[in-house]
């Protein structure tokens, strides 16, 4: 194997291992923003000060 076919398949793997992650990262946090924006939101306490 020469170094430009050494180049060419870490370039391959480098697209392989981007396309299979950026996906996933997109679930995840789209995951994680769903959430967070459905979370029911703390009560509201009243203070009563004197």
């Amino acid at each position: 194997m020469t170094r430009s076919d050494l180049i060419l398949l870490a370039k391959k793997i480098a697209v392989g291992i981007l396309v299979t992650l950026l996906p996933a990262l997109i679930l995840f946090w789209g995951l994680h923003l769903t959430q967070t924006l459905l979370k029911p939101s703390p009560p509201n306490t009243q203070v009563n000060h004197p």
